[in-house]
Parts: structure tokens; C-alpha cells; sequence
């Protein structure tokens, strides 16, 4: 169970999960100072922390012969603070933006937001094999 104070339940929709990095505010401010006077460093700049979150094929629910991801989500519990730091540092990521990943202080809140927002689709979901369009096929009318 994640307590309040020390650790976060992040719930990630993402078939595969994702990992998050968070980086030295100080070190990038000063990569970007050398980007600008055309003097940037090739290398990658290195993480202080990450963090791997499980995806929703993680989900206990998940059975690869189904494949079915609707309402499915890999939990991982992540300390606060860094979870805290990390949405500081990537507000506008698209995956927190639209609910892909979430955070809820309790593994039962967890539950309950992954209950609210699971039927929301995420454009991640595979196709439905039964369902699946046909190029160049119209439908005759049964006129």
C-alpha cells in the first residue's frame, strides 16, 4: 500500500509503459546557455533519477491472447517527491496532459480513478479484429 507522505500510485495506460527521467534543473539551464552561444554538447544529458513505470500489459487483467487494453493499467509505486519534481519539470508531456499517466496517493484511489477514467479510449488500444476496415469496400444498401 503507497502512503501519503513517501509514495504515489502512477497508473500508466501505455501498452509498454514508460520511463521517467528527471533531470538537474541547473545542468539544463546551463546545456541551454551553450545550445545558445553554439557551443551544445553532443552527448545526452544524464538523468539524476528515473523511474520505469509498468504499462497496461502489466495489468493483472491483461491476457496477451485477448489483447484487450481498455480500462487496463500497469501500477508502480514512485516516491512523491520525485513525482512531484518530475510533473514540475514536464508539465505540458503529452501523456500526463491527456491522462495516458496519473498519480493518486493510494493504491485504492488508484483503483477508483482507473475504474472513473478506464472506459476513455487512448488511441493506444489494438484494433478489434471483427471490426476491422476494409479499403476501397463499400456497403451496398439493403434498398
Amino acid at each position: 500500500m503507497a502512503t501519503a507522505n513517501t509514495t504515489v500510485t502512477v497508473l500508466c495506460r501505455m501498452p509498454s509503459g514508460l520511463v521517467l527521467d528527471l533531470y538537474d534543473d541547473a545542468m539544463l539551464a546551463a546545456r541551454a546557455g551553450e545550445m545558445r552561444r553554439g557551443h551544445g554538447a553532443m552527448a545526452p544529458p544524464v538523468p539524476r533519477a528515473s523511474v520505469r513505470l509498468a504499462g497496461a500489459r502489466r495489468d493483472p487483467r491483461y491476457h496477451p491472447r485477448d489483447n484487450r487494453l481498455l480500462g487496463m493499467a500497469g501500477r508502480t509505486e514512485v516516491p512523491a517527491e520525485f513525482w512531484t519534481a518530475w510533473c514540475a519539470q514536464n508539465p505540458d508531456f503529452a501523456p500526463l496532459r491527456n491522462g495516458l499517466i496519473a498519480a493518486e496517493r493510494t493504491a485504492d484511489r488508484a483503483t477508483s480513478w482507473l475504474r472513473e477514467h478506464g472506459g476513455t479510449r487512448t488511441g493506444l488500444e489494438p484494433l478489434d479484429p471483427d471490426a476491422l476496415p476494409v479499403v476501397g469496400v463499400t456497403r451496398r444498401d439493403a434498398a
